[in-house]
């Protein structure tokens, strides 16, 4: 008997569901059923295997460059004795060494990927190459921030001033001091 109370539980719980959504779409006054969803990548890279182990080679080559750049800054905060910039550096080092390392890793996956002639496993290894890459470009920029050094820097500041000459010299928020240019006011009284 218990057997069969399990079976009917479980069919309930599985069937329930089914059942609930094939009653309720119809019922409704008019209405379609849900259309179904299209959730796949849309944009693939259109590249040969060989253009994308060449892309491959170039992007490694450009997140060793950005390594190479956040650990020039990272000296640099150490220079500046700056333990908030040097700690900002610092992580900044850790995570564009591991997503060399994922990168390193999908260009292995990417080769494998071309030896069995897989595209799918090749598109995928190709796409994490590549949004390694651009994480690594992130957060070279990142690294930049935290040590104060900005690309549009261009040099310091200069100011010049030009003073017209129509402008009044005096100071009109100084009142004039006593005495200055003023008459002394005729006396009240001629009996004093």
């Amino acid at each position: 008997m218990q057997r069969y109370a399990r079976a009917a539980a479980v069919l309930f719980l599985l069937g329930g569901p089914v059942l609930a959504r094939q009653t309720t779409a119809p019922s409704q006054a008019g209405a379609q059923p849900a259309p179904d969803v299209d959730i796949t990548f849309k944009q693939q890279a259109n590249l040969t295997p060989q253009e994308m182990l060449d892309q491959g080679q170039t992007d490694l080559k450009n997140m060793q460059e950005g390594l190479k750049r956040v650990v020039q800054l990272q000296e640099l905060a150490r220079k500046q004795n700056d333990i908030i910039k040097l700690n900002c550096v610092n992580d900044k080092v850790v995570q564009v060494k591991a997503a060399i390392n994922i990168g390193e890793q999908s260009m292995t996956d990417l080769h494998e990927a071309i030896a069995r002639n897989d595209d799918g496993a090749r598109l995928h290894a190709f796409t994490k190459l590549t949004v390694a890459t651009q994480k690594v470009q992130v957060l070279v920029q990142e690294a930049e921030n935290c040590v104060g050094q900005d690309l549009s820097f261009v040099g310091e500041t200069q100011v010049t001033t030009e003073v017209d000459p129509n402008i009044p010299q005096d100071d009109p928020t100084q009142p004039p001091l006593p005495g200055s240019g003023t008459d002394r006011p005729p006396e009240a009284s001629p009996f004093i």
